[in-house]
C-alpha cells in the first residue's frame, strides 16, 4: 500500500502541475453556474425551475463534459510516460504493476473527484445568495448523489483511457482513438437508439431497449439520474443502473491490469 499512495502523490502532483486541476475545475464551474443560472432564464423571465429540471440539465452537461475531461487527463497516462522513458524508470524500482496501476487510479481519481467537487460546490453557494425556490439543503443532497455517479463514469472513462494507452504507440494515436470513443458512447449511441426505436414498427421491445441502455455506461449515467429525479420512469432497478456503472469500471481495470501485465517495455 505504502507503494501505492506513492504513485498515487506523484499523480496528483502531476495534475497540479500541468494545471488540470484549476483549469478543469474552472471550467467546470463556470459551465455549472451557466446552467444554474441558464436554466432559470429559459422562459424570457428569471425564474427559477423545479430541482428536477436544474439536475436534469446538470446531468445533461455532466455526461458530456466529464468523460472528456476523465479522457484529456489519462489518455497518455502510460503511452506519454513510455514516450518520455518515466515509465521504464519507474518500473526499475520495486514496485508491482498492480501497485502502479491502482496508484494512478487513486491519484488521477482524486483529481477527478476534486475536478467534480469544484464544479458542484458552487452551485449551492450562488444558490445562498439567490432567491431559489428550493432549500440549499436539497440541491446539495442532489448534487451529492449526482456527484457519486459522475465520479464512477469518468473512472469508466479514466480505465478505458488506460487500455488504449497501453495498446497503442503514441500520445496522438491514444487522443483520436479516445476521441471516438467518447463522441460514440456519449452522443452517437443514444441517437442511434432514438434512430431505431423510432424506426421499427411498434418501437423496440422495452427489455430490448433496456438492455441497450445498460450495455452503454453513459446512457445508464443519464437514466439513473432521470430516474431518480423523476425525469422518467425507468423498469430497471436504480440498483442495476448504479451496478452498471460499477462493473464497467471493475472490469476495465481488470482489462488494463491484463494488459499491463503481458506487455513488454
Amino acid at each position: 500500500m505504502r507503494n501505492v499512495w506513492l504513485v498515487a502523490r506523484k499523480e496528483l502532483a502531476d495534475c497540479l502541475q500541468s494545471r488540470w486541476l484549476l483549469s478543469g475545475g474552472l471550467l467546470f464551474a463556470i459551465l455549472s453556474l451557466a446552467v444554474f443560472y441558464g436554466t432559470a432564464a429559459i422562459g424570457g423571465s428569471f425564474a427559477f425551475p423545479p430541482l428536477s429540471v436544474v439536475m436534469n440539465s446538470l446531468v445533461s452537461l455532466t455526461v458530456f463534459l466529464l468523460p472528456l475531461l476523465a479522457i484529456l487527463l489519462c489518455y497518455d497516462a502510460f503511452v506519454g510516460e513510455l514516450e518520455g522513458g518515466m515509465l521504464i524508470l519507474m518500473l526499475t524500482y520495486p514496485v508491482t504493476r498492480t501497485a502502479f496501476l491502482l496508484g494512478k487510479a487513486v491519484g488521477q481519481g482524486v483529481a477527478i473527484l476534486i475536478v467534480l467537487a469544484a464544479g458542484f460546490a458552487v452551485m449551492p453557494v450562488a444558490a445562498a445568495f439567490s432567491a431559489v425556490p428550493y432549500p440549499v439543503a436539497d440541491l446539495i443532497k442532489a448534487l451529492a448523489v449526482t456527484g457519486v455517479s459522475a465520479w464512477l463514469l469518468g473512472m469508466v472513462f479514466m480505465f478505458a483511457s488506460y487500455c488504449v494507452s497501453l495498446l497503442v504507440r503514441t500520445k496522438a494515436q491514444a487522443l483520436a482513438i479516445l476521441v471516438l470513443v467518447w463522441l460514440a458512447a456519449v452522443l452517437l449511441y443514444d441517437l442511434g437508439l432514438l434512430v431505431a426505436a423510432v424506426s421499427f414498427t411498434g418501437g423496440l421491445p422495452r427489455g430490448v431497449l433496456n438492455a441497450l441502455m445498460l450495455a452503454n455506461p453513459a446512457s445508464a449515467f443519464r437514466l439513473l439520474n432521470q430516474a431518480l429525479f423523476g425525469s422518467v420512469q425507468s423498469t430497471v432497478p436504480l440498483s442495476a443502473l448504479a451496478g452498471v456503472l460499477v462493473l464497467w469500471a471493475a472490469a476495465l481495470f481488470a482489462a488494463a491490469r491484463v494488459i499491463f501485465g503481458a506487455k513488454r517495455f
